[in-house]
């Protein structure tokens, strides 16, 4: 009974798991970035790209900060 259940504990665990791959894509070309989905070149050398997110602004508020450029 004891070995069924931690047989059962495991797969459950296991297939209720999400998947935490990573796939690593090679640009088409040397000075290109991945932004939101389409190859890009930064605007100038060294350029990273920030994502949106949420920013808290006060206490239980919070405003969406769009992607940018940052230099």
């Amino acid at each position: 009974m004891r070995k069924t259940f931690a047989t059962l504990a495991v797969t459950c665990a296991l297939a209720l798991s999400g998947c935490a791959t990573t796939v690593a894509v090679r640009p088409p070309r040397a000075e290109l970035v991945l932004v939101e989905g389409r190859w890009v070149r930064p605007p100038r050398a060294g350029a990273v790209w920030i994502s949106g997110h949420y920013e808290r602004r006060a206490f239980a508020r919070r405003v969406w900060v769009p992607g940018h450029w940052r230099y």
